[in-house]
């Protein structure tokens, strides 16, 4: 549809177009008319033209003058401006007004329709290039989020960064070269002595992903990373080298108002940790100082610079060795990593330690962490010290050293099946939202364990592998459903979480030896 519109004093003119573009383009067309300058000045305004033929000569405003004011308003619109009069004085004001075209009176009924098809084919060219740049500004919008997840999780995982780090940066415009890391954390009550479910923890921070998202990117320049547990770690671009001091007060006092924006928007209390200035390869520093600050920090937001303290820094390392020791004897998976985290952090930042020295320390470390749990009756395998004293590089010493408190701390739940173990969690979670997307990883990543162990301490805890307990229960559920309901076969399928009822009912007949429409009949005989 293409709106054009008619400026002319003389009715015969006006009948004339009105005749030729009904004629020759038929519905396609919405006409519409003046017959002044202000009329036609206050009709474009109401109705924004695609198409305008413009008289010079009109009463009050002239055409020329009409013109001007109409393309101020609406610049992509086309004129044609009609006259009585072939003077070139007029067609050069005409045309530095912005009109395409110059028609002189009489009307010519083959150059009006030539004229009309090559601005409407304009007009389409436009149209289809303003429709394709929305849908690829859609695209890249729903895109930037998993650009943004993406990058933040290889700079977190140190190796991906190698492989993708540029293209990313590329894709968001980030132009600085450096950066540091801010991770938050919440949970209902930080005081209390339990601290929250880490999947109830999880599934609230989906829910409130976007109010977070949008809150903390109104605060600061930010790079978030998708919901990880109860945190989100944010890379924040940085020009100069070193923070200054004041940069660092100014910094934390943004942080700390940004929270209280969380607390009033969430209902959660929030703590963060911000990690020093580093090149975008070396980010995994930060990340590691600003999970050290979290945690180790007396406030609710600490920046490492003010945990480091160097007339302290034994005690300081008496203090985050212990917290190791505890959290493996606790079982608690998400601790043990966040403390092993801390504790190399602070070992690699003390560039005095060579790496024989590293070595010795966290030999000492896992030994006593193994001794704690040996001590509750638990075997613990002596794997992990071999592979330390074996190590090449403080990169590898570190992944051994936290992979093997974590396998301790498995060991240490499943041995206590009673308590409130992390598959305890899982299984209590299943049975609640069975029918919902759920798979090992997303498990495992939100109890914080890898979905190897995970997937071992389930199976040693519950008998049968993950998979197979969260296909019983579904099954049950659809049985019970079959039999005390009159709901249709499609919608039982959807209900117990599954989308494609083909595959639903191979399913069903695989674990009970009926299909479900076999079982129903059954049950009405």
């Amino acid at each position: 549809m293409y709106k054009i519109l008619i400026a002319d004093d003389e009715g015969i003119v006006c009948d004339s177009l009105k005749y030729i573009i009904n004629k020759d383009f038929g519905s396609t067309c919405e006409l519409f008319f003046a017959k002044s300058g202000r009329q036609a000045i206050e009709t474009a305004e109401q109705n924004q033209p695609d198409i305008a033929f413009i008289d010079i000569k009109m009463p009050g405003i002239n055409g020329l003058s009409a013109l001007q004011e109409m393309k101020r308003k609406n610049p992509s619109m086309r004129a044609l401006i009609l006259t009585a009069y072939d003077s070139f004085d007029y067609a050069k004001k005409a045309i530095l007004l912005g009109a395409v075209d110059y028609l002189t009176k009489p009307i010519d009924r083959q150059k009006i329709t030539d004229c009309l098809v090559k601005i409407m084919h304009e007009i389409d060219e436009e149209r289809r290039k303003r429709n394709d740049d929305l849908a690829i500004k859609e695209r890249m919008e729903t895109a930037a989020p998993i650009i943004e997840n993406g990058f933040v999780l290889a700079l977190i995982t140190r190796n991906e960064y190698a492989y993708s780090g540029e293209q990313y940066r590329s894709l968001l415009g980030i132009k600085e070269d450096k950066g540091f890391m801010i991770v938050l954390e919440w949970d209902q009550q930080f005081n209390e002595k339990q601290p929250e479910n880490p999947i109830d923890a999880s599934v609230k921070g989906q829910k409130l992903a976007s109010k977070m998202s949008s809150n903390i990117k109104m605060y600061m320049r930010a790079y978030l990373s998708p919901i990880m547990g109860n945190k989100i770690f944010c890379a924040v671009p940085y020009e100069m080298t070193d923070m200054t001091y004041d940069d660092r007060l100014r910094i934390i006092e943004k942080v700390r108002v940004l929270v209280e924006s969380l607390k009033k928007e969430t209902g959660n209390d929030f703590k963060a940790g911000i990690g020093a200035v580093h090149y975008w390869e070396s980010m995994y520093d930060s990340y590691l100082e600003a999970v050290n600050a979290l945690h180790h920090g007396v406030r609710s937001i600490s920046h490492i610079d003010d945990l480091i303290v160097p007339d302290d820094s034994s005690r300081q390392q008496d203090s985050i060795k212990r917290m190791v020791l505890d959290a493996a004897a606790r079982g608690n998976a998400e601790d043990v990593r966040t403390e092993a985290n801390a504790y190399t952090a602070w070992l690699y930042q003390d560039s005095s330690l060579s790496l024989d020295d590293i070595k010795v320390e966290l030999m000492e470390l896992i030994t006593e962490a193994g001794r704690k749990v040996i001590e509750q009756g638990i075997p613990v395998s002596k794997e992990p010290e071999h592979a330390l004293l074996k190590a090449e590089s403080k990169k590898e010493l570190f992944k051994i050293f936290t992979d093997g408190l974590e396998e301790i701390c498995t060991q240490t739940i499943a041995k206590d099946a009673q308590s409130d173990t992390a598959v305890s969690k899982v299984k209590k979670y299943l049975d609640e939202h069975y029918n919902q997307d759920i798979s090992l990883d997303w498990v495992s990543e939100h109890v914080n364990i890898s979905p190897y162990y995970f997937s071992k301490l389930f199976k040693q805890e519950m008998g049968c592998g993950f998979n197979n307990y969260l296909t019983r229960i579904r099954m049950e559920k659809a049985k019970r459903l079959l039999e005390d309901t009159q709901m249709p076969i499609k919608e039982v399928c959807a209900e117990v979480g599954y989308s494609d009822p083909n595959y639903f009912s191979r399913l069903f007949k695989r674990w009970t030896g009926l299909a479900p429409t076999e079982l129903r009949g059954a049950l009405q005989q």
